[in-house]
């Protein structure tokens, strides 16, 4: 046996044991001695193989199953730019504290540097974006080689797991490998391993009570007027204790739609549109904030933060500190239990004042809400109204970057069984997001067989990845609905300063960008099944029917100046 087909069989039995159970192939030559063991492992039921043609969409495929399943998932792609092409979903990785294995093929190190075909600079091209980078090279006649390749390939995945770190992040395995790149006629592969590591999980953190923490800060009791931010959080466990924690201290509770906290009894839904009132605003501004999580999609909410007299945060994953503004005076590594009845620290009296304040204003923000979609025309608020009220606990919600997460933030209703919400929060992108819902899908069908994911878009997210649809046909299909609301365009940047009467004369050429396509006809080029809807009616209906693959449905809503007049009157209360 090559040593080339060695060092694919001790990197492939390798994943296996570590716990790997997805691997997205993009085709090469170099990857060849991989490819070919990834596809016997797939015979023999031992992984999940999922291949795409092109590695950017490869990638936000293996980085969507990662998102959901919370596992290892590898990606694995030949040489030359085939690996830059990783980069947007390596980065998102990074950001969102996801475990991504890229598995780079690479030339041994003779034909690097010499001008050889398909060669690139590959070792560290991903820089700190990745937590390890390394370089398996082969070894000529070292017997001890197979020995090493293992634990240098262990120690790569453990290191996107966690073990020893924080929590999970993406690395890189750059494999050179020598010709040939196919096994000799005959020889067979390798028996496939068995798992024998016993435990992967990396150690929990513990939750210190809330009281500890407030005193840290030189308070001597905890304060009756605070307020919980939830931002983007990976788990329904952590969601849980930021609720749990806003409850009993009978603080409100804020979230971010990928925050997942709108269940509990102190949730204040449509809080942008409330905050964008600054009388209230400043006259609640906190004592005391916890922040959980990244947070930073509305700017009201924002300036709320800025406001509160003390800041604690809780990171919970990913390569930045979840601080923005610099406020926070401590990083907590897990959101804090309730009170414990430490004497050293106690309890202000319950200000049930606070709390009904905001409850009671929240509820006006939902009714102008409600009110601005029912008398309304058709718009990206009724799109992300009408997702959420058609989904059930058991389902899953991939939410775009940009307009769509903050229409959702406005529409999205307290509910005690809710859907799970998504998104590419880490670095917020607008890109690889059909191949990431995708993933999502695949992941989310084989924890919840009977739910089903909907991903919402906006016209420009859909059309930077539509490439994501192009999916081999023996491949599977996952039960994914992706709605995409047309404007023809950019609206978010009619809502920022660049939507000013000063620069109407280039905004439509620099920031609005009509693309003035059909994409009915863009989706069923790809073969996919696709209606259009004008109406939140249409779009009931559509969201209703039974579908056991991948479907689009394009809603067809108000044009981006008519969307920025219905949300400017909400933010100014009418």
């Amino acid at each position: 046996m090559n040593e080339s087909t060695v060092m694919a069989n001790v990197v492939v039995d390798r994943l296996l044991a570590n716990g790997v159970t997805d691997v997205v192939l993009a085709p090469g030559s170099r990857s060849t001695p991989l490819a070919l063991r990834l596809a016997a492992a797939e015979r023999e039921g031992a992984i999940r193989l999922h291949v795409r043609i092109d590695e950017r969409s490869a990638a936000f495929l293996a980085l969507g199953i990662a998102k959901v399943s919370r596992l290892p998932i590898a990606v694995v792609c030949t040489s030359g730019t085939a690996v830059a092409n990783l980069a947007p979903a390596v980065v998102e990785a990074a950001y969102a504290g996801l475990p991504l294995i890229v598995i780079s093929a690479d030339r041994p190190p003779e034909l690097r540097g010499v001008g050889a075909n398909q060669t690139i600079d590959q070792v560290g091209f991903f820089g700190q974006q990745v937590r390890t980078a390394v370089d398996l090279l082969a070894s000529g006649q070292d017997a001890q080689a197979p020995a090493t390749w293992r634990k240098v390939t262990d120690r790569v995945i453990h290191d996107a797991i966690g073990l020893g770190h924080r929590g999970p992040a993406p690395v890189q395995l750059n494999v050179g490998f020598r010709e040939p790149l196919v096994p000799e006629l005959g020889s067979g592969q390798s028996p496939l391993a068995t798992a024998d590591i016993s435990d992967l999980t990396p150690p929990k953190v513990m939750r210190e009570p809330i009281n500890f923490a407030v005193g840290d800060l030189g308070l001597a009791e905890i304060p009756a007027r605070g307020i919980v931010l939830i931002g983007d959080v990976p788990s329904p466990e952590i969601a849980g204790q930021a609720m749990e924690l806003a409850d009993e201290c009978g603080w409100p509770c804020i979230s971010e739609p990928s925050g997942n906290a709108l269940a509990g009894a102190t949730a204040i839904p449509a809080a942008a549109v409330l905050l964008a009132d600054e009388e209230f605003r400043t006259s609640h501004a906190p004592d005391f904030l916890l922040t959980v999580g990244r947070f930073g999609i509305s700017r009201p909410i924002m300036k709320l933060v800025a406001l509160a007299d003390h800041h604690l945060a809780v990171n919970v994953g990913g390569k930045d500190r979840p601080d923005p503004l610099r406020t926070a005076a401590t990083i907590l590594p897990a959101v804090p239990r309730p009170p414990d009845g430490d004497p050293v620290v106690g309890r202000a009296p319950r200000d049930d004042r606070w709390l009904r304040d905001w409850l009671t204003k929240s509820s006006e923000a939902q009714q102008r809400v409600g009110a601005a979609i029912a008398d309304g025309p058709f718009s990206g608020l009724a799109v992300t109204a009408t997702c959420w009220a058609g989904m059930d606990s058991d389902d899953l919600i991939f939410a775009a970057a940009s307009r769509t997460v903050r229409n959702l933030e406005a529409t999205m209703t307290p509910r005690h069984f809710p859907p799970w919400v998504i998104g590419n929060r880490g670095t917020s992108g607008i890109d690889g997001l059909v191949s990431t819902a995708w993933g999502a899908a695949v992941a989310h069908q084989r924890q919840s067989p009977d739910g089903r994911t909907v991903a919402i878009l906006g016209d420009l997210a859909f059309l930077h990845d539509h490439n994501g649809l192009l999916a081999p046909s023996v491949e599977q299909r996952p039960n994914l609905t992706i709605v995409v609301a047309d404007n023809n365009g950019g609206g978010i940047f009619s809502s920022l300063e660049q939507g000013d009467s000063d620069f109407v004369a280039d905004f439509e050429r620099v920031f609005g960008t009509p693309h003035d396509l059909d994409l009915e006809e863009i989706a069923r080029a790809a073969g996919i099944t696709t209606t259009s809807v004008t109406d939140a009616e249409q779009l009931a209906v559509a969201l209703g029917r039974d579908s056991d693959g991948v479907q689009i449905i394009i809603a067809r809503t108000i044009d981006r100046e008519a969307e920025q007049s219905q949300w400017a009157g909400l933010l100014r209360g009418r």
